[in-house]
């Protein structure tokens, strides 16, 4: 985890830094070629004195618009490279201008971010159908599952407000929210505002939370809010938190609730402890935030399980890297993994920036059917 989170990052970042200067350099020695060495070199310090300052201020930020910049102008040279080895001798003219200053690969970056800001703030609505052979009603149950919301960071009040209006209009049986609901950038007024307004949705059996790794502001020295005013926040809206606990549902569905996985201050109880003694006779639907423990889930008798937490990546290659180096079971979707039925949602925003540029926001509507 220390290679995956910190000296990778890090690695990234001076190769990216490298290559950008290089890209610079070739750039001013093309568009400045009749000025002296000297000037080439002060005009070149000076460009990537202003491409680096913004880190300054918005470090996450800059650091994804230089990985975009960077991987543009890295196929740009690829392009450059085989219509070099078809035309021998390369780009000419206007092309090559055009090349050598890298304005396709600065254009590309900035309309990509620009989707990416659109996309994380429009929210969709996926639909997945799962069928169980225990006895329940014969017109099923519609369940809805959101994650991820991280409030403040994308949505505002009149958002999340519109948000919850679309969720009312699928006449939920069960609304569960799969944690990270806030954050550490969230305020005590937006903590309160948040489950305030997702537990005025109405439902037939109310609505259930999980914890994520982030609601109690775990990578926080000192948070916007006690775990105690979240608690509260939370139940004054009417939320039932189930954390390694259960909650029969008419009689027929039983939700199971986990503590989270990355979160030190729970004991975290395996899967088998948490359905010891829990009627079999009835569907079992574990929610965990972190996509993980399929194998026993499955074993344990669990016919569903609903996660969030990957944000099916967010901003690209994200999603793609973690599913190569399995860093959760699954990224996003939907699969059946003998009896058990996984769902994992990329959540309703983001994490840290207004952007996303791989998977998007969501909230998940599931028909549970005999």
């Amino acid at each position: 985890m220390l290679f995956v989170w910190v000296i990778l990052p890090i690695l990234l970042v001076l190769v990216t830094v490298g290559y950008l200067f290089w890209k610079v350099s070739a750039a001013v020695r093309f568009w400045a070629e009749k000025s002296s060495r000297k000037k080439q070199r002060l005009l070149t310090a000076g460009i990537c004195i202003l491409l680096v300052l913004p880190a300054v201020g918005f470090p996450v930020l800059w650091f994804v618009v230089l990985m975009h910049l960077a991987v543009l102008l890295l196929l740009s040279d690829a392009i450059a490279w085989i219509v070099g080895k078809i035309r021998k001798k390369g780009f000419s003219g206007f092309w090559k201008g055009l090349y050598r200053s890298g304005a396709p690969a600065i254009l590309l970056t900035a309309l990509i971010l620009g989707y990416g800001y659109y996309n994380i703030q429009h929210i969709v609505r996926t639909e997945y159908s799962v069928l169980t052979e225990k006895e329940i009603r014969e017109e099923g149950y519609t369940v809805v599952f959101l994650s991820d919301l991280h409030y403040g960071t994308v949505l505002d009040k009149e958002q999340l407000q519109k948000a919850a209006n679309s969720i009312e209009k699928e006449k939920p049986d069960v609304v569960i929210l799969g944690g990270d609901i806030v954050d550490e950038s969230t305020t005590l007024e937006e903590m309160e505002e948040a489950f305030s307004v997702l537990g005025g949705i109405s439902s037939q059996y109310g609505i259930y939370f999980v914890y994520g790794n982030h609601d109690r502001s775990n990578y926080s020295a000192s948070p916007n809010y006690s775990e105690q005013q979240l608690a509260d926040a939370v139940k004054q809206a009417g939320i039932q938190t189930l954390e390694d606990t259960a909650c029969e549902i008419n009689g027929e569905i039983v939700l199971i609730g986990r503590g989270d996985k990355g979160d030190g201050k729970t004991g975290r109880k395996s899967v088998s402890q948490l359905v010891e003694g829990l009627d079999d006779g009835k569907v079992w639907i574990l929610v965990d935030h972190r996509p993980a423990d399929y194998e026993a889930a499955e074993k344990s008798g669990c016919e569903m399980i609903l996660s969030g937490h990957t944000h099916g990546g967010q901003i690209w290659p994200i999603g793609i890297l973690s599913g190569i180096a399995q860093m959760d079971e699954m990224n996003y979707g939907y699969r059946e993994q003998g009896n058990l039925t996984a769902i994992v949602s990329s959540g309703i925003a983001g994490w840290g920036l207004p952007i996303r540029t791989e998977g998007h926001s969501e909230y998940v509507v599931i028909s549970l059917s005999k």
